[in-house]
């Protein structure tokens, strides 16, 4: 029969596409629709700890607390603005200083050699050791006098013993090191399936010509991982702004203000001064600023096959 109706010039039956994509969309409303669009609903609400039971009769509050969460403090004395400023400085600065270190191992393994599986196996232990365990290590290497950190730097006659890591501004050094030592062969593992995409052929044909490893670097390598380094930056930067584990873990109780990112601060809005309408305006305002370097770089990629198209 189905050859027959092809004959009689009867086309076959084609289910659409979207179906295909029912599961994933229903598991995508499930798990993210439904709790944004909660926490959308209960930022225009004025919930704390005595009707955090009955939150959906909760009294309507408008933007007021969109407001006060972003003129007023924590608990803590830090505001969600001076949060932004930390998250933007720590998200920024880790990314940046892990970029060219993921860059120059993926170039390390990127050849043939005995040991390179090796090689490649040791690069990923900072990525597959669970967050809070960096944490906690990072707690007891930053640690003030017997920490290994201070003791090297003492060794090395860098600075002095008593550095005080976990307090204080150094805090913030001491997270951003920590992050970037975590997060790191994340975008070498990116930037290495790239260098694995280039052909052979044209490395080859540019050493035929004279050309010096920097020439290939420069005149080759560089310009095609341009799409990988805007895919790295992107969600390493994410990554960063989003981490909670880190910051929380690493510094437990004695929590410094230079440490108070905007997740962090989150929480202490609504687990220490039970304002729950606060921190879901507070949730929204950290989505809001999440979702502008995602569009970016959606606008970015969605731009590149139309100048394609206009060259060619």
């Amino acid at each position: 029969m189905g050859r027959r109706g092809i004959g009689l010039g009867l086309r076959p039956r084609r289910e659409p596409a979207v179906w295909l994509s029912a599961p994933g969309a229903l598991f995508f409303v499930v798990l993210v629709g439904i709790p944004l669009v909660i926490v959308i609903w209960t930022s225009f609400l004025h919930i704390g700890s005595g009707n955090i039971a009955h939150w959906a009769t909760a009294p309507f509050a408008a933007f007021r607390n969109y407001t006060t969460g972003l003129t007023g403090q924590n608990v803590l004395g830090v505001s969600v603005l001076q949060s932004v400023l930390v998250s933007l400085e720590f998200s920024l600065l880790a990314t940046v200083a892990s970029t060219p270190i993921a860059f120059f191992a993926a170039l390390s393994v990127y050849h043939s050699f005995r040991g390179r599986a090796v090689l490649r196996s040791i690069y990923l232990v900072p990525y597959v050791i669970p967050g809070f365990v960096i944490a906690l290590l990072a707690q007891l290497a930053f640690h003030d006098t017997t920490g290994a950190v201070d003791r090297l730097l003492a060794a090395l006659h860098i600075t002095s013993v008593h550095t005080y890591w976990l307090i204080g501004p150094n805090a913030f050094w001491a997270m951003t090191f920590t992050e970037v030592w975590e997060v790191w062969p994340f975008i070498y593992l990116l930037l290495l399936a790239g260098l694995q995409a280039i052909p052979r052929d044209q490395l080859e044909a540019a050493t035929v010509d004279g050309a010096g490893w920097w020439a290939r670097l420069r005149y080759i390598v560089m310009p095609q991982l341009k799409g990988v380094y805007a895919l790295a930056f992107a969600l390493s930067t994410l990554f960063h702004f989003g981490n909670f584990t880190l910051p929380y873990v690493m510094f437990g109780n004695l929590r410094p203000t230079s440490t108070v990112t905007l997740p962090i601060n989150i929480y202490y809005i609504a687990f220490q001064g039970f304002d729950f309408g606060v921190a879901s305006a507070t949730a929204v305002f950290n989505i809001a600023l999440l979702a502008v370097p995602a569009a970016v770089y959606l606008w970015v990629i969605r731009l590149r096959p139309a100048r394609r198209g206009e060259t060619a």
